[in-house]
């Protein structure tokens, strides 16, 4: 009886303990703001566009059902709807900072 009693406060103990935090998926306009308020993405862009007018980001954001915690994404520059010159070329990194609860650009390479 002594080991059913224990059994059962530990599941109750389980049972009561906080749920794992979430993380929010990162939504493409979410994304395409902090790219656009990261000041070495936006001196980027301008630089490119100055080259060639029909160059713009594109995120295309990865399934995020296991809620990942940083998302890198490559090749984020496309020209005309097709993928940048070489020269062009970009990335970047988000990360969820747990303290503010929000994504942030980690880095961006270019």
């Amino acid at each position: 009886m002594a080991k059913l009693l224990c059994v059962a406060f530990i599941v109750l103990l389980a049972a009561c303990a906080p749920p794992k935090p979430t993380t929010p998926a990162l939504t493409p306009e979410a994304a395409a703001e902090l790219v656009h308020y990261n000041a070495k993405a936006e001196t980027w862009i301008t630089y490119v566009k100055k080259q060639n007018a029909a160059c713009s980001y594109k995120l295309d954001l990865p399934d995020q059902t296991s809620q990942p915690t940083s998302i890198d994404l490559d090749h984020i520059v496309s020209c005309a709807n097709r993928p940048s010159p070489k020269e062009f070329d970009a990335s970047v990194s988000f990360v969820f900072d747990k303290d503010t609860q929000k994504w942030t650009v980690k880095r961006f390479s270019s």
